[in-house]
């Protein structure tokens, strides 16, 4: 790909575009866990929505190349596709320097609060200025605090918003910070906060047209012998578990607000880089299937928004592909940090700006066989913790180096994705037209020559 080199005049455009000269921006990133792209509303998130996406720019196909937690927060410390982080599954170690890494060696007073990568067992890192890790729970979560697990009484979400407000408390006066508030939810087992056990009770059931479908003939074969969901599993897994995934969003939200209130306090508000996604989206009975760790919209597709006075003039939707992969080289450039040449992503400063000028295809990218073939969840259970031995201890299992059964790789434009699953049928939907991509278009001799260009560019090109 064409790599950006943030050059002197470059930065020079920025501080221009910034209004100042030499105070830098501030950071807040704010990850939430399997969020479901269209919850992002007043319904659901309304601070959150009014306070971020209302003032700035909100992305319509932010996607995620591989949807599954620890590759998903790996791309976005290092701005890579998972095939060039060696970060596949979530037992995956990530290697080398990250974002962080740089912004601490700049001289940015560095914070995580929250959640970091699955196959981390929670251990304080030197990058970081400030560190609460969560390793285990909803209530009276164990924590990792500056180095030294405990377990803190109370609810997770609270907990770590009390952190968040304390690491603003402590950052120097002659400093600019990034901060990772990353929260459990709404990931399983999405467990509301005391007092939201009975929000939206007239809900009404999450019924898309390509929910359990009885008819699956044109898919790739591991789909179309993936059984029905039972109505056990329909009222449990996705009825009740989707209820209860919204619930929990209300402390999402409540934490939002107050730290973004206290930047506003400080002074700090206008001057700081707000991101606000999630790390995948998720399967509530799309296709059959449930969870994420695939290629469909509902698990590469996630809710994404940024707020940034100094760059975004006027509130706006941008329909355009961004990705997961793009963040941390945008937070380069606005650092005046070159961008170093691995970097997968593209800055998105030139797009907040306004240019007409963006990509045309996304690479997505997953390895569910993989994974599956480490770890069998039960019904009730997520495939997403680390394993450990008898003692505790995280084990970092030995990946396949060659792909197996279910693994894929896509090419994702505008209005297209193209899927080739490893010995299975691929796959091409028109997703403006199909956005829940019930009907594969990949034996329709119409598109016979769309499908042979597709899969070139997927062998040859480099996204």
């Amino acid at each position: 790909m064409r790599l950006l080199v943030v050059t002197i005049f470059h930065l020079s455009l920025i501080s221009l575009a910034l209004g100042q000269t030499s105070q830098k921006p501030n950071f807040l990133v704010i990850m939430t866990d399997d969020q479901s792209h269209d919850t992002l509303t007043e319904e659901f998130m309304p601070s959150t929505k009014e306070m971020i996406a209302d003032q700035g720019v909100t992305f319509s196909r932010f996607i995620t190349p591989t949807a599954l937690c620890c590759p998903s927060r790996a791309s976005f410390l290092t701005g890579k596709y998972a095939h060039h982080t060696g970060v596949r599954t979530n037992n995956d170690q990530l290697l080398g320097p990250t974002l962080v890494n740089r912004l601490h060696d700049a001289g940015y007073f560095t914070g995580l609060v929250g959640k970091y990568l699955n196959s981390w067992p929670g251990e304080a890192r030197p990058e970081y200025n400030y560190w609460t890790a969560w390793t285990k729970g909803y209530f009276d979560p164990k924590l990792n605090l500056f180095g030294t697990f405990q377990t803190v009484a109370g609810y997770i979400t609270s907990i770590l918003r009390d952190h968040a407000l304390d690491f603003l408390d402590k950052v120097p006066g002659d400093q600019p910070f990034f901060l990772l508030f990353a929260s459990r939810a709404p990931h399983s087992p999405a467990t509301p906060a005391p007092g939201d056990e009975h929000l939206f009770p007239h809900l009404a059931k999450w019924r898309p047209p390509n929910f359990n479908p009885a008819d699956q003939s044109d898919k790739p074969t591991w789909l179309k012998e993936t059984p029905q969901l039972s109505q056990h599993k329909i009222e449990k897994r996705v009825d009740e578990f989707r209820l209860n995934q919204l619930r929990c969003l209300h402390s999402v939200d409540v934490a939002v607000r107050d730290v973004l209130e206290k930047l506003k306090q400080q002074g700090k508000l206008d001057n700081t880089f707000i991101v606000f996604y999630s790390d995948n989206g998720y399967f509530w009975g799309e296709h059959r299937l449930l969870r994420k760790n695939r290629v469909y919209e509902e698990a590469s597709r996630g809710p994404c928004a940024i707020r940034y006075p100094p760059l975004i003039a006027e509130t706006r939707l941008e329909d355009r592909l961004v990705a997961v992969i793009d963040l941390a080289p945008t937070i380069y450039e606005l650092a005046g940090i070159p961008i170093p040449s691995d970097v997968d992503g593209r800055s998105l400063v030139p797009l907040l700006r306004g240019t007409t000028e963006w990509r045309d295809a996304l690479l997505l990218e997953g390895w569910p066989g993989t994974t599956n073939a480490q770890i069998t969840p039960s019904d009730e259970e997520e495939e997403e913790e680390p394993e450990a031995d008898q003692a505790g201890n995280h084990v970092v299992q030995n990946q396949a180096t060659t792909p197996t059964d279910q693994d894929y790789q896509a090419i994702r434009t505008k209005d297209f994705v193209y899927v080739e699953t490893v010995g299975d049928k691929p796959e091409l939907y028109h997703v403006t037209t199909d956005p829940y991509q019930m009907h594969n278009l990949v034996d329709r001799p119409e598109f016979a020559e769309l499908v042979k260009r597709f899969s070139d560019w997927l062998h040859h090109a480099k996204l």
